[in-house]
Formats: C-alpha cells, structure tokens, sequence
C-alpha cells in the first residue's frame, strides 16, 4: 500500500493543492483514514508561504475542500525520498525531477501516467523520452479565469478517482475499520439465477453495495452475455469486484476472461478463494449453481471478499499474466 502519496506541480499554488484536497476528499469518501495514507504537496519552484490561488481556492470551495489555509512548499529531496508515490501534473516536471533525483524515478510518474499503467498491469514506463508525453499532462491554469480553473480540477477529480479504484489495497477496507464495503457486480444467467438471489442477499446481509446485473428470471439466455456486462463494469473502474454464476461456472468465467482487464476466478471451495484474491488478485469470481450448494457459495463469497492480494512476487506474476493480453 501506498502510505504516503506526494502531489506535484510547479508552484504549488494551484494544480497540485487541488489535486490534494481532492485526493484526502476522495480517499475520506471511501473510508480510507487519514492515519493510513498521508497526501501533500509541492512544488518544483514553488516560492514558500504563498497561499493558493483565489482561482483555487474558490473552486475547491464548491467542490468541498478548504485550501484557505494552503501555504505552497518547495519540494525538498528528503519528501521525495519518504514518500512512496509520487505524481507530477506533467512529464515536463516528472523530467525534472528525474534529472535532478535519479534515485526516485521508480516511483515517480505523471498522474494520467500513471492510471494508464496501472489499468494495464504494468510495472513501469522508459523514462527516457519522459518529457515528449505530454499527451499525459494536465495545464497549468493559472492566470486563467475561474471557468479554466473548474475545468482542470474536474480533469484532475475524474484522474483521482481512477486512481482511487485501481489501487487494490485500498478496495479492503471494510466497516469493521471504519471505512466502506467493497461496490459489487453481480449477474447471473438462468441457471444460476436461484444461486445469485441467494448471494444477493448475503450481500444485503453484509452491507455491501452492489448492482444486479441480471438476470431476473429463469428464462434461457446466453451465459457471455451476462459475464460481459459485469466484466465491462469492473474493467471501468465502477465496481471492486465482480461475481459471476452459471451452472458450472466455466462458461461465464471463460467469457469473463475475454475482457481486458480481467482475473475471473473459478472457485469451489474456500482455499481457491482465498488464493485467487491473495496470490492471483482476481477481480471476479465464478461460480457454478449446479456444482456447489449455497450454503457453501456463501462461504466461498466471503473467503473472496474479505481476502486481500498479497503483491511482492505474486504481483510480478500477475504483471507478467497482464503482458499476455498484449502478446
């Protein structure tokens, strides 16, 4: 997990306070404590003590966070090296720093970068052409009108979210660490309706949000159809995880793992649960009606949703599963 997240800019008077205010705001929104993921800001030639922009603040005033307060602060070697991700606003400030800093470039990256390798499974970009990815960055508004200010901080809300969702660890806090459940898809085709009433309300049970992707009947239709629909849907970042049924499980798990994206699962018993999320970080789970009873599908649910993937080698593995999408 990333316990300490550095936003940058140039000088810390508008994009990178903007991005986080809103970034605290999101991660408070999902449950994430404050104590757990530690966010600041900084900027490359920021001039100390100067406050946010009016532009910036009246902004982040509509939108809910307070930069009243904000001081800018000139990024400092010793921040760069105690923090364990760092995000610029553009490659032209990612170069800069990699000059000057060689020694943090793994964990260094431009926001929309970033989202991009992580929504690809890989562990890393060349950085030798780091400065000519500007299709990556996000303007500089100040000097501008209040009307370009709102503009790049919904650009940098919608980044942040995506950055939210794709961060793993941060989709396993549940109540119990006063935080949220975990956003489900669910569907099912006909042969496993009866078994996916039964989860749904287990989920209900649980507290868990989630959404019912059909079907709503026991009438004859197509298992890939209704994998996709909750595959799409996890793969876009709307949901956590995906559960899917049939009666065996394999065609919808078959279907599922057609999407970009994802690590269906097909478990019928806890331990492969357990291990799909730990070592495999699976983001849906397959299921089959006609193999398992419910009570035993309600245990396989909970091993699933309350497992937490492990990184370290296994994240190397699942790396090198997500490369294959690209072979």
């Amino acid at each position: 997990m990333f316990k300490k997240i550095l936003l940058v800019c140039t000088g810390n008077t508008c994009r990178s306070p903007m991005a986080a205010g809103l970034l605290r705001k999101i991660l408070d929104e999902c449950g994430v404590p404050a104590s757990k993921i530690q966010v600041s800001s900084a900027g490359i030639y920021a001039l100390p003590g100067f406050p946010a922009s009016p532009e910036a603040v009246e902004v982040m005033h509509q939108l809910g966070v307070d930069l009243s307060s904000h001081q800018s602060r000139n990024l400092q070697k010793e921040e760069l090296l105690a923090s364990d991700l760092i995000l610029t606003m553009t490659s032209a400030q990612k170069a800069q720093i990699v000059n000057a800093f060689p020694e943090v470039k793994d964990k260094l990256f431009v926001l929309r970068e970033f989202i991009g390798i992580k929504a690809r499974g890989k562990s890393g970009l060349d950085l030798s052409d780091a400065g000519s990815k500007t299709c990556f960055d996000i303007p500089d508004p100040f000097g501008q009108n209040l009307e370009v200010y709102k503009n790049c901080a919904e650009v940098i809300g919608e980044n942040l979210k995506k950055l939210v969702n794709l961060l793993q660890p941060l989709n396993n806090y549940s109540k119990q660490e006063g935080g949220r459940k975990m956003k489900i898809a669910i569907g099912s085709d006909h042969a496993g309706f009866m078994l996916k009433e039964v989860i749904i309300k287990y989920l209900k049970n649980q507290g868990y949000t989630f959404k019912d992707f059909g079907v709503f009947s026991t009438d004859s239709v197509d298992y890939p159809d209704q994998a996709a629909l909750v595959a799409k849907a996890v793969v876009a970042g709307e949901f956590d995880q995906g559960i899917i049924i049939c009666g065996t499980g394999l065609g919808v798990s078959i279907a599922a793992n057609k999407i970009k994206g994802i690590r269906a699962a097909l478990c019928h018993d806890v331990f492969s649960a357990q291990m799909a999320r730990a070592h495999n970080d699976s983001n849906v789970l397959a299921m089959g009606s006609r193999v398992i009873g419910p009570g035993l599908a309600e245990t396989i649910v909970e091993a699933y949703l309350t497992s937490k993937f492990e990184g370290g080698r296994h994240q190397l593995r699942v790396d090198k599963i997500n490369k294959l999408e690209e072979e």
